[in-house]
């Protein structure tokens, strides 16, 4: 059996069509975030706002007299304003967004889900405690929703409540926790809908002994939306969060403004590090892509919680270094619009470029803005014409070769990752699985683009 986890956004609770039933069935919500507003007639607003009783907020809404859009709406809701943002619908969570802690993954919450006798009531930890308790050695938590419903914050809980409440060495438990917010900094992005939108899937199952211990996890990603590294983004729309913590961290430190810590002293005093400020501290302040960024002071703190996330995972500072390095290559690639006579700015952009991916300048001029074609038969008597690319060519090129090196990065970073939580080799047998199937938040916009359509 598979254990269920449905993630739901308190937009979710926006009814889309009319119910077949009465006059107090029908949809007569038009929810937000902040607000609720009732559009239908007297009598339904009368019902929606009488006073609660047991039966209008049921832990399982099968308990509901009438499963009609009305009284199921009207029961998420009531929890919701109680604070109960679980409620089981059979073997299936729903979990409306609450935007703040309602304290849902305290500590002694944690516990009491642990236990031998764990509570009845509706909560995340109680899907993944059914899960493992239930027969059969592979189970999974299927967490799905729209973007912003809160999937990535899901995803999390579940490992922090399995790596904390089954005996796991400091060493697994460690990685097992740094794992999400390290992919996160490469994955997601802020959208119109979502400040911290996870911008691809991932599948990771966690590996438990016999006795409960936990081993180790396997980690699968897919679909990374890479047109969003390159090329205009609309309103409210941001490129990845590595690239506004790289372009404050550098800036701070090429300007002499990083903070005062031992963290910060030991990236300035570092050759390995130098090149890398020299060159993009001034390149990415100057970059017009990532204006509009977070708040520069919290864009320090995560920078400095991403590197030690890194190290974490089992990266070296040495690997860390030419990550940074081929991030900031990528955000210079996406922003560069030069050619063969391009200008003096287009020139130095290139030149940064080249220095950055330890490439020759002419190399990548020349991949950029030259077409080859070879004509005739046989190697020895084939002959290479060279035609200048058209500015709409060096463009489509220059955002291909962005996207698909950090496309690279991002799933080089996550096999990375998923070595430094592998189970052992050689040590205990894995006698149980629990899978976290995070999928891709949905969003639906006036154009849609095909990786939309995929998703």
């Amino acid at each position: 059996r598979t254990a269920v986890a449905a993630a739901a956004a308190a937009a979710a609770l926006r009814p889309k069509r009319r119910s077949s039933g009465a006059a107090s069935s029908a949809s007569v919500l038009n929810v937000t975030q902040d607000e609720v507003t009732l559009v239908a007639n007297a009598t339904s607003a009368a019902e929606w706002l009488a006073p609660c009783t047991p039966k209008d907020g049921p832990d399982d809404l099968l308990l509901l007299d009438d499963l009609n859009d009305f009284d199921l709406l009207r029961a998420l809701w009531r929890r919701y304003e109680r604070k109960e943002i679980y409620t089981w619908v059979g073997s299936v969570l729903v979990s409306v967004n609450p935007y703040k802690d309602v304290g849902a993954f305290r500590e002694e919450v944690a516990t009491r889900y642990a236990s031998s006798t764990p509570p009845k009531a509706p909560h995340l930890y109680a899907a993944a405690t059914a899960a493992l308790a239930d027969d059969g050695k592979r189970h999974a938590l299927l967490i799905t929703g729209e973007s912003g419903a809160g999937k990535t914050e899901a995803t999390r809980a579940v490992l922090r409540f399995l790596a904390m409440r089954h005996t796991s060495t400091d060493y697994i438990r460690e990685r097992l926790q740094q794992s999400t917010p390290v992919l996160a900094a490469f994955g997601n992005a802020q959208t119109r809908q979502n400040a911290n939108s996870s911008r691809f899937g991932k599948f990771m199952e966690v590996h438990m002994a016999k006795d409960g211990e936990v081993l180790g996890a396997t980690l699968q990603p897919y679909m990374l939306e890479a047109s969003r590294v390159a090329g205009d983004l609309p309103q409210g729309e941001r490129t990845y969060h590595v690239f506004y913590l790289l372009r404050t961290a550098l800036g701070a430190l090429s300007g002499g403004a990083a903070p005062p810590s031992a963290f910060w002293s030991r990236l300035a005093n570092a050759s390995e590090w130098s090149e890398l400020i020299r060159i993009g501290g001034p390149a990415l302040s100057a970059s017009p892509r990532l204006d509009n960024g977070p708040d520069a002071e919290m864009c320090l703190e995560g920078f400095e919680r991403l590197v030690e996330g890194l190290l974490a995972t089992g990266l070296r500072l040495a690997e860390v270094v030419e990550i940074c390095r081929l991030v900031t290559a990528v955000a210079l690639l996406a922003d560069w619009g030069g050619s063969s006579g391009g200008g003096e700015a287009e020139r130095q952009s290139l030149s940064d470029i080249a220095s950055l991916l330890r490439m020759a300048e002419v190399d990548i001029l020349t991949f950029l803005t030259k077409a080859e074609t070879s004509i005739g038969l046989g190697s020895s008597q084939r002959e290479r014409y060279f035609r200048e690319r058209n500015e709409h060519e060096v463009a489509t090129l220059r955002a291909s070769l962005a996207q698909e090196l950090y496309a690279t990065l991002f799933y080089w970073l996550t096999r990375r990752v998923a070595k430094g939580i592998a189970p052992p080799v050689g040590g205990a047998a894995s006698a149980r699985t629990l899978g976290l199937l995070d999928l891709y938040g949905f969003e639906v916009f006036q154009v849609n683009g095909f990786e939309q359509f995929l998703i």
